[in-house]
């Protein structure tokens, strides 16, 4: 299926998928093995998919042209399924609507250009609405909630053959080959367990499980990934590229750069780039009531009860926890927060904050870009102008806090 131009576009709802998206636009939310755009890009057959940018984040992520033609603008909160890719498909549809949501429009050349100066679709007429409830991410915790379809949803599209590959030791236990894809570059140690009646396991280029880890499908492990030695990990989980992951975890997705590299346990949580969770950390998943998990919504600091019994931690970038580290069952916390010492910390916490057993300080913005740098030039990434522009343009506007 394939169509012209597609934009991805965000809309009011969004806001609530902070504060993830503090530091990315929606469409670069990793849900599986595959951002949102990239899911749409492959549902589509395009490439160069491109959404409208705050202006801190400008020059860090794919724009729409100056000059933009005709095109269908997308709402990137919605994940491509065969109903939705096969009615966008359809030319002449004009918009599509489910619920109070729009999730897709055409627009002619003028149209889009019109979109552009205002970042949100402005379709005329009533639309047409869609039969059945889209996949849609409301909040931060749909991402790990969805990751595990997700997951099965993506065997079928990243073109490796299903198998052991050329990288699969012959010393490697994997039950239900059929199900693991691997992409030629990608390495399984000896001693390596893979199990995939549940779902498929999926390793992206130079991925690499190391001997001893156990793996549970579905599960994705990234471009550049890596589990650790007598890692166990769980149905549900995604380890984002050139991410390192040790110990126990479940249902749980990583974006990238990211580590946990050592012990200690960690389900139903979504970390974003660059997060660094000290030895022995765990996230608490569940309630000692066996009730509902209730969560910070970022932009109106309303707790929200989530409907789901397992919520884990929503970290967002650059956060980063001390050994021994215990996070309570829903913990929120912002863009280079820091958690140390013993004892649980708040369930909310804000951006650009040191938290410790006796107090809670604020990180220097000077100190904070400092260590951001430091991080990630062990992984030979720069810290560009423009990535330091959307962390002071976070600090300085308050955009990174809870509503207060």
């Amino acid at each position: 299926m394939r169509v012209p131009h597609v934009v991805l576009f965000e809309d009011a709802a969004a806001a609530h998928l902070q504060p993830l998206t503090l530091t990315r636009p929606v469409s670069d939310l990793r849900v599986g093995l595959l951002t949102i755009r990239e899911r749409w890009e492959r549902a589509l057959g395009i490439g160069g998919v491109a959404t409208p940018l705050r202006p801190d984040l400008r020059g860090l992520f794919p724009a729409p042209p100056r000059r933009p033609g005709g095109a269908v603008w997308i709402n990137a909160r919605y994940l491509p399924s065969p109903e939705l890719v096969a009615a966008i498909g359809k030319r002449g549809f004009g918009h599509l609507r489910s619920g109070d949501d729009l999730v897709a429009a055409e627009a002619t050349a003028a149209e889009s250009a019109a979109w552009l100066a205002t970042g949100e679709p402005q379709p005329r007429g009533r639309g047409r609405r869609l039969a059945g409830e889209p996949v849609r991410l409301m909040y931060p915790w749909d991402i790990s909630r969805l990751a595990a379809d997700a997951i099965r949803a993506e065997s079928s599209v990243v073109g490796w053959q299903p198998g052991r590959g050329a990288g699969c030791s012959a010393a490697a236990l994997v039950d239900r080959p059929e199900r693991l894809f691997m992409h030629p570059t990608a390495v399984i140690e000896p001693g390596a367990i893979l199990v995939a009646e549940e779902g498929p396991v999926l390793l992206d280029q130079e991925a690499r499980v190391m001997a001893g880890a156990m793996l549970r499908g579905p599960v994705a492990v990234g471009r550049g990934a890596t589990v650790r030695m007598g890692a166990r990990i769980y149905g549900g989980t995604v380890v984002g590229p050139h991410c390192k992951v040790g110990g126990e975890v479940a249902a749980t997705v990583f974006h990238s750069y990211s580590n946990k590299a050592h012990e200690g346990y960690v389900g139903n949580s979504v970390f974003g780039q660059w997060v660094n969770l000290g030895a022995d950390t765990t996230a608490s998943n569940l309630k000692m009531t066996y009730g509902t998990v209730k969560m910070l919504d970022w932009p109106t600091g309303m707790e929200i009860d989530t409907g789901e019994q397992f919520v884990g931690a929503i970290m967002a970038d650059h956060c980063k926890t001390g050994i021994n580290t215990m996070l309570n069952t829903g913990t929120v916390c912002g863009v280079s927060s820091i958690i140390l010492g013993a004892g649980f910390p708040a369930r909310a916490i804000q951006s650009f904050k040191w938290v410790q057993p006796w107090a809670i300080t604020d990180y220097r913005l000077d100190k904070a870009l400092l260590d951001m740098e430091r991080m990630m030039a062990r992984r030979s990434v720069a810290l560009t102008p423009a990535y330091r522009r959307m962390m002071t343009a976070i600090y300085e506007l308050g955009r990174g806090n809870v509503h207060q």
